[in-house]
């Protein structure tokens, strides 16, 4: 028999869970805290009437317009709730923890903490749409492992070109269109700490803004290049990366959730490679008195590290070598 607590406990769990859907991690954190609970000091209130009619972000983990995942990933476009168009969908995603790991060309593989990869959707529940945007199928944007793009840039850059089913502009219904709002659905395979988590975070935002039917060629100028672009080049169909909708409760058995959010509850832990950082131990502070039997006192600190030690020893010899060389020169001179 189930005990109407524990049922009554779960029920709360899976609504708070539901609650934070739009615009939230999937699934919860290892001790049941959701995280629009514990951003930036606002606590759970969601009441609309405090901004002044604008949509409500204190659910997100925002420092200085950064947002923080429950993964390694740190969004730093586009902001929450930002009205999209034009000709494509930009995404910048910093993978390298905020400066903490990796990022190739360097080898990333980290025994403790690294990003495995990004997958990215385009998913909508009122409307029932999940569009690819990025699923390591291909070596070519915005299709291959972000991971693998812009070597030695910490931030990664994914172009997506809107395809054709959401060409348009507000949000009146024209045609085919699936214009509306939407999540960019941000996957995460990540190792923190030495255990490996999987992550799912939707960033909402309206698809309102005019896109035209046929892209701009400038366009084709950006880095790395936008797309998936059809045959001829313009928009795709949007069956062509239509993938089928997953329930809310298969998208939260999926995910295994870090016990809190990265970087700012857990402190990053990696295995280091002893390359960079201080030369040399700390140094020592050892206060001296040398006394002359007069009262005078003459107290100094050695303050130093090993480096600073050998410095001043091979100081000393070169002074030495120096006051030598003067009295041969004196020496000279004055036989002179």
């Amino acid at each position: 028999m189930i005990r109407l607590s524990s049922l009554f406990q779960t029920l709360l769990v899976v609504c708070s869970i539901w609650r934070g859907v739009e615009g939230q991690m999937i699934g919860q954190y290892d001790n049941r805290h959701r995280i629009w609970a514990r951003q930036n000091g606002n606590g759970n209130n969601n009441d609309n009437n405090n901004n002044n009619g604008q949509p409500d972000t204190s659910a997100f983990n925002i420092v200085n317009g950064r947002i923080f995942t429950p993964g390694l990933g740190i969004i730093l476009a586009p902001q929450p709730f930002t009205p999209m168009g034009g000709d494509f969908l930009h995404v910048a995603i910093d993978v390298s923890g905020d400066g903490k790991l990796k990022v190739p060309p360097q080898n990333r593989d980290d025994q403790l903490t690294q990003v495995f990869n990004f997958t990215m959707f385009l998913t909508s529940n009122t409307l029932q749409k999940n569009f690819t945007i990025s699923n390591i199928t291909t070596t070519t944007p915005p299709f291959a492992d972000i991971m693998n793009q812009e070597p030695g840039s910490t931030v990664k850059h994914v172009n997506f070109e809107w395809p054709d089913c959401l060409v348009g502009d507000g949000k009146e219904a024209i045609g085919e269109t699936a214009r509306g709002d939407y999540n960019i659905t941000i996957h995460q395979n990540f190792r923190l700490n030495g255990s490996d988590f999987y992550s799912i975070f939707n960033l909402p935002i309206s698809v309102t803004n005019s896109i035209e039917q046929f892209p701009g060629a400038n366009q084709l100028l950006t880095n790395p290049a936008p797309g998936p672009l059809s045959a001829n080049g313009g928009r795709m169909n949007c069956d062509m990366i239509s993938n089928p909708m997953m329930s809310f409760s298969a998208l939260v058995q999926s995910v295994n959730n870090p016990p809190g959010q990265p970087f700012q509850d857990i402190q990053i832990e990696t295995s280091g490679s002893g390359q960079g950082g201080q030369v040399g131990g700390p140094g020592q502070a050892n206060p001296s008195s040398n006394g002359n039997g007069n009262g005078n006192s003459n107290g100094q600190a050695d303050a130093q590290g090993q480096l600073g030690a050998a410095y001043k020893s091979a100081s000393i010899q070169y002074a030495d070598v120096a006051f030598t060389a003067a009295v041969a020169v004196l020496g000279i001179s004055v036989g002179w």
